[in-house]
């Protein structure tokens, strides 16, 4: 390679490490500022996962250094240590399992871990202030809403209706925001992989190890773990911690359960959006969580997945 290539090449990599620096910094600082876009904030790593994916360790290291530096001087030190440990770390560690041929599923599994020890340290260390800040601000942002439905002319009795519901979930909150903030940091996980799925089918799917997602599913132990924890409920010391239990392994279940309709939408005979249009339908159901759930609990014993399979080919025959 030439000395002209090689200093392109670099300008080329330096070019990408800002780049990915600043989307990231830039998506994590809107939901700082205005709390409406939050939403934007989880999408953060998504940069850094693929600028690590395609140019190496160091230069994701690089971009996701100059990311925390970026976020320290637009706010803190302590946000560039939150933007570090809940951003930063997870996608690199989710860039770097998919680098080295072990995954997407492998890289998911080890930024939740990650996210999990993470929010795991701040619940040991603090965890009923957590809980009262989470209520604390589910009461100003419900009140702030509830008036807002007033001066719409809602009608009272719907009114009242919703602030009962909006009241129950902050009384369900005070028990089982634990497993609140691990799901919610397992969504980040997936909603950041999903997203770098789909754009890597598009532009390099090379990376990407067939339908890893649609394979999905949990040990017998799991299934273990949620009849114990529903057992558990009834005894009155152990509630809290059964009820967080419970949330937790269903989630996981529903995870589960979303594999196999992904399974069998993909084997649809119809086009990829009529595919996609039968996953979002049936995640837009009411009930959506519950039945997914129920289906990948009962898929650890009926491995429903395996009556889409192809019949095996007689002995003697190819």
């Amino acid at each position: 390679m030439s000395l002209s290539a090689q200093a392109r090449e670099r300008d080329v990599r330096g070019a990408g490490v800002v780049t990915a620096a600043l989307l990231s910094a830039l998506l994590f600082s809107a939901g700082v500022k205005l709390p409406l876009l939050l939403p934007l904030s989880t999408l953060a790593p998504l940069p850094l996962t693929l600028h690590r994916l395609m140019r190496g360790a160091f230069s994701g290291l690089s971009s996701a250094v100059l990311a925390g530096l970026l976020v320290a001087s637009a706010f803190s030190g302590e946000w560039a240590l939150r933007y570090a440990f809940y951003i930063a770390i997870p996608a690199l560690l989710l860039g770097g399992q998919m680098a080295r041929g072990r995954g997407l599923r492998r890289g998911c599994l080890l930024a939740f871990l990650w996210l999990a020890s993470v929010i795991g340290v701040q619940l040991i260390a603090a965890g009923p202030e957590l809980g009262t800040g989470l209520v604390r601000d589910m009461e100003q942002s419900s009140r702030g809403f509830l008036e807002g439905m007033r001066s719409k002319g809602l009608p009272p009795e719907r009114v009242d209706e919703m602030a009962e519901q909006l009241d129950t979930m902050r009384t369900v909150t005070q028990v089982v925001y634990p497993a609140m903030l691990l799901i919610t940091g397992a969504l980040v996980v997936l909603a950041n992989a999903a997203l770098l799925r789909a754009y890597l089918v598009r532009r390099d799917p090379g990376w990407l190890d067939g339908g890893e997602f649609e394979s999905l599913s949990w040990p017998l132990p799991m299934a273990v773990a949620f009849v114990l924890s529903g057992a558990l409920v009834v005894f009155p010391p152990l509630k809290s911690v059964a009820y967080n239990g419970l949330l937790l392994v269903s989630f996981f279940f529903a995870l589960q359960g979303l594999a196999v309709v992904v399974f069998y939408a993909h084997r649809l005979a119809a086009p990829p959006f009529l595919r996609a249009a039968v996953v979002v339908l049936v995640l837009v159901n009411p009930w959506a969580p519950q039945l997914l759930a129920l289906l990948g609990l009962f898929d650890t014993w009926f491995d429903f997945r395996k009556w889409a399979e192809p019949p095996q080919p007689a002995d003697g025959r190819s």
